[in-house]
């Protein structure tokens, strides 16, 4: 018994191994195709947090007055400040417990995210002793 072979030209062997491909592909998902979609979901998601106060409204650099105490600032007082948000003030009320409080207005900048330009900006109504009468 002879066995015999369909031999193709070398070109149509090549351009038969993509599209081999392409029907493994298509048989290995079960023979479904589903196109993605970069769109946004129909439904958006959105944390409420029913537990948390709300906090104060933030106040532009013109409308403050008053000084603030680094050394016994709460988050949210510190949130009052221009540029200071959940996060940069976690950041103060840390490093101030590391370090046994600030000991100059300066000292801020050892605190990350508070450079120059920062610290330049928040330096009016910032202090380290007295009382806090930000408003």
């Amino acid at each position: 018994m002879k066995r015999s072979f369909i031999v193709l030209p070398r070109r149509a062997a090549r351009a038969l191994i993509p599209l081999a491909g392409i029907a493994l592909l298509v048989l290995s998902m079960g023979g479904t195709w589903h196109v993605a979609s970069a769109a946004p979901p129909d439904t958006p998601t959105v944390r409420v947090m029913p537990d948390e106060p709300p906090r104060p409204p933030k106040k532009s650099a013109k409308e403050l007055a008053g000084k603030l105490n680094l050394n016994s600032a709460s988050e949210d007082q510190l949130m009052m400040l221009p540029t200071v948000g959940p996060a940069k003030a976690e950041r103060i009320v840390t490093w101030r417990k590391k370090n046994g409080g600030f000991k100059r207005t300066a000292d801020l900048r050892r605190v990350k995210g508070f450079g120059y330009k920062t610290f330049k900006r928040l330096e009016p109504f910032i202090d380290v002793k007295g009382e806090t009468t930000l408003k």
